[in-house]
C-alpha cells in the first residue's frame, strides 16, 4: 500500500505542486481544508427540527 503526496497529486495532473494559499483544485476530501465552514459538523448543536407539538 502506498500513498501519493498532495504535491505528487498536483504534479500528476501537470501542476508544479500544491499552492497552500490558493489550491487550484478542490482537494478538501484529501486535506480536510474546506474553503467554508462545515455547518453540519459544528459541535454542540442540538436538533434543528422544530417540535411539532404545541406548547401551552
Amino acid at each position: 500500500l502506498a500513498f501519493i503526496s498532495w504535491d505528487g497529486l498536483y504534479r500528476a495532473v501537470g501542476e508544479v505542486g500544491r499552492d497552500m494559499e490558493i489550491p487550484r483544485y478542490c482537494d478538501a476530501c484529501f486535506t480536510g481544508e474546506y474553503p467554508i465552514p462545515l455547518t453540519d459538523r459544528e459541535a454542540d448543536r442540538g436538533p434543528r427540527q422544530l417540535s411539532l407539538l404545541e406548547e401551552g
